[in-house]
């Protein structure tokens, strides 16, 4: 593992993160190899970080170097003063290192929600933990961090098979750290003596930091590794991760250690969650719902991660999004995506990769929806792979339509998919004929462009918008 762990992430996707609280010095007290300090697993907490008590027992004992640094009076307080800037300004910061590692990241993780999202918790809490032991000390080495955070990641990364691929990122992103970490200290003095013993006294407290957390965190890898090993689902994820590559194997055989039948008709489906602190049972229940909802008593369950359940129902067929989205509004932040029904191994496999890539469209246009369909997003799925291209596609298509009411933009999508007929369109709604007329008449007029000269086109950006917006928002 490189020198890195804790400075790299995912790219910015998702709502700013508010700014550090700033620490007040303290006079040191932690003796060397001792754990994590009081003051600094409060003040975590107080931003909704904690270890749960099933994580504290088994995390490694802390590596922490044997003795402080040694620096004049000056650099420690120009050192304690930076670390409250790093702290006040940590949000530009970590979108910093995150752009950075963004581009560094396995495309298996790029691809998945959940696990970049878990990647920015764990980006920010490693950040965080360093820069307050800083403020409190600039002399005592900082104390390696391995909270619910990362152990949270190790646990989704091993059981992906990505434990390995994935720290690339982090080498970008400590780049960028240091990078940033470099420009407060510019702003501090301008004496270049002083600069030299500050660069050189945040180089060893920054990288003494990796080496201590990289090597605590390789701990847990081969812990996590030993341990899922002997597990069930470690079995039934691999039995799976085969069948999804393609690999020459026996169905019938897999069919019976996994104890379903490969044979037939499979509807797949992904649920999931990025909230930081979902219940298993909750993913879990959402399960079996969409289980009942498809009338299917044994559903395949695999969990790749710790907020992803992968699913299969056999002989199913997809069931109403809206009906889903009700069932799961009482789990909290759980969310299901489906393929379309498929047949054998290859209907298998696709249906998977159809609600994957159902799961990956509402996480890349930040829909609010609940529960979606991979025919109902199909057209925008394919519209979207580049995000960026696709807003400026809405924008330019649509012009003050874009900004407008989401009611108009949803009448028109549905009248032009109902073929311009009014009635049909009113009665899918539902809504009045004649509001429905006075909604497209008015949707026309912001057009940039005449709509039957650009139908498809406005079509097009009218499927983007509406799962940009999300059904129901």
């Amino acid at each position: 593992m490189n020198r890195a762990a804790g400075f790299g992430g995912e790219g910015p996707t998702g709502p700013q993160r508010p700014p550090l609280r700033k620490v007040p010095a303290q006079t040191p007290s932690r003796q060397a190899g001792s754990t994590p300090s009081t003051a600094a697993t409060a003040s975590l907490a107080a931003d909704g970080i904690g270890a749960p008590d099933r994580d504290r027992d088994l995390l490694p004992k802390p590596v922490v170097p044997g003795r402080r640094y040694d620096a004049p009076p000056r650099i420690v307080e120009l050192m304690r003063e930076g670390a409250q800037r790093a702290l006040a300004a940590s949000t530009e910061i970590l979108e910093r290192v995150e752009r950075a590692a963004l581009e560094e990241h396995d495309p298996l993780v790029s691809a998945d929600p959940v696990l970049l999202e878990a990647f920015r918790r764990a980006n920010r809490v490693m950040i965080a933990h360093w820069a307050e032991s800083v403020a409190r000390d600039p002399l005592q080495p900082v104390e390696p961090f391995v909270g619910p955070e990362i152990v949270g990641l190790v646990r989704d990364l091993v059981r992906r098979d990505l434990d390995a691929r994935a720290v690339e990122p982090y080498r970008a992103g400590q780049n960028a750290a240091w990078q940033a970490w470099m420009e407060i200290c510019f702003t501090l003095t301008d004496d270049p003596a002083e600069l030299r013993e500050l660069l050189r006294l945040s180089a060893r407290s920054i990288f003494d930091y990796v080496d201590v957390t990289s090597a605590a965190t390789v701990e847990w890898i081969i812990r996590e590794r030993e341990q899922l090993s002997r597990g069930t689902n470690a079995e039934r994820l691999a039995a799976v991760t085969l069948l999804l590559e393609g690999s020459p194997i026996d169905p019938a055989r897999t069919g019976r250690r996994l104890g379903y039948e490969l044979a037939g008709k499979h509807l797949a489906a992904v649920v999931w969650s990025t909230a930081p602190d979902v219940r298993a049972s909750a993913l879990d229940e959402a399960v079996a719902a969409l289980a009942r909802a498809v009338g299917v008593r044994h559903p395949l369950v695999v969990v790749p991660s710790e907020g992803t359940r992968w699913a299969w129902f056999h002989g199913a067929e997809v069931p109403d999004s809206e009906d889903v989205a009700r069932q799961l509004a009482a789990l909290g932040e759980v969310r299901a995506a489906f393929g379309t029904p498929g047949t054998d191994l290859e209907g298998f496999r696709r249906s998977h990769r159809e609600a994957l890539a159902a799961q990956r469209l509402v996480s890349r246009l930040g829909s609010a929806a609940r529960a979606v369909r991979y025919d109902e997003v199909r057209l925008a799925a394919l519209l979207t792979s580049d995000s960026e291209a696709a807003r400026s596609f809405v924008i330019e298509t649509l012009g003050e339509l874009a900004n407008a009411p989401a009611t108009l933009r949803e009448t028109l999508r549905i009248y032009l998919r109902e073929q311009s007929n009014a009635t049909r369109t009113a009665r899918a709604l539902p809504a009045h004929r004649n509001t429905v007329l006075a909604r497209v008449a008015r949707a026309e007029s912001l057009l940039p462009r005449p709509l039957a000269e650009h139908a498809l086109e406005v079509a097009c950006a009218l499927e983007i918008a509406h799962w940009q917006d999300g059904p129901g928002r």
